[in-house]
């Protein structure tokens, strides 16, 4: 099992790629796929959708985020190459 810190190249791509995604599912040719006189469970279908989507990428950054975990403090500068 890997740790948090332990990222790989597919980890960062998918974290560059996620909010590529959120404006694709957020664009409004594919928002008034669900708009219509449609409910789910008494909402809606586009408020569900639109709070699905929102609700997906918080917990999909969230993910992401913790595997990545923070970035690595850079060394500090050596004195004899600032001179």
């Amino acid at each position: 099992m890997k740790t948090p810190g332990s990222e790989t190249p597919r980890l960062r791509d998918a974290a560059s790629l996620l909010p590529a995604l959120g404006v694709f599912l957020l664009m409004p040719p594919v928002i008034t796929l669900f708009a219509g006189t449609h409910t789910w469970l008494g909402v809606p279908l586009i408020v569900a959708y639109l709070f699905g989507v929102w609700l997906a990428l918080i917990i999909a950054a969230a993910l992401l985020a913790w595997r990545l975990g923070p970035p690595a403090a850079a060394p500090p500068p050596d004195e004899a190459s600032t001179r």
